[in-house]
């Protein structure tokens, strides 16, 4: 089915312009043909005559005054679709910036989701030192400190590696203190070096102080 041209036109302004000039035809075929109908006598004579070629010019003039108003009618509202017309390209041209603007924008989003979901991929495959940590297992935490047992698995995982660290503190602290006890004993140790050390020397001053007197007894 062929549709009207009017049912084709989408805005109101443009469909208004077309009414009107569809009725500005319509008053121009009215005048046209009641021009046909009512030719110009060449020399009316009667009053008859006289009167209906008056009535005739009167009808003619009324009919064109019409169609000067259609005209400056129809004027108008090309003015009118003309400002429509561009400010609904202004606005087309607007919505297309904003549309470009937010294509723009997800495009944004969607590079930096997959920089994030690249970031999080390396950050959970991540080779961290806490995992080559020797750990007890979970089990055995969760037994020792079973107040932790409804602890998120990232909360039980930081109380391991606190519970790691508090040992390994505690092993530092018996190390330092087992290196105080091997300086002291190494110093006592050299103490004692050098006091033997100070004896050999005393005792050999002595046996060379005694040579004299030995010597002495062994001729009598």
């Amino acid at each position: 089915m062929v549709k009207k041209v009017s049912d084709q036109i989408k805005t109101a302004h443009n469909r208004a312009l077309f009414e009107a000039n569809q009725q500005l035809a319509n008053k121009v075929d009215e005048l046209v043909e009641f021009q046909l109908k009512n030719p110009e006598a060449s020399k009316p004579s009667s009053r008859t005559e006289i009167d209906h070629e008056k009535q005739v010019q009167i009808t003619i003039e009324r009919k064109k005054k019409e169609i000067r108003a259609q005209l400056a009618l129809i004027k108008t509202l090309y003015r009118q679709s003309v400002l429509k017309v561009r400010e609904e390209k202004a606005a087309t041209s607007e919505s297309r910036n904003i549309n470009d603007t937010l294509i723009l924008q997800l495009h944004n989003l969607k590079y930096e989701e997959q920089s994030l979901a690249s970031e999080i991929s390396a950050a959970q495959n991540y080779d961290h030192k806490y995992k080559k940590l020797p750990l007890i297992s979970v089990e055995e935490f969760l037994e020792q400190f079973p107040e932790h047992a409804a602890a998120s698995d990232h909360e039980i995982m930081t109380a391991r590696i606190e519970h790691e660290y508090q040992g390994r503190l505690k092993l530092e602290e018996r190390r330092q203190e087992k290196l105080k006890q091997k300086q002291i004993l190494i110093a006592e140790v050299k103490k004692r070096k050098d006091d033997l050390t100070k004896l050999d020397g005393m005792l050999e001053k002595f046996i060379e102080a005694a040579e004299p007197i030995q010597k002495a007894l062994a001729t009598e």
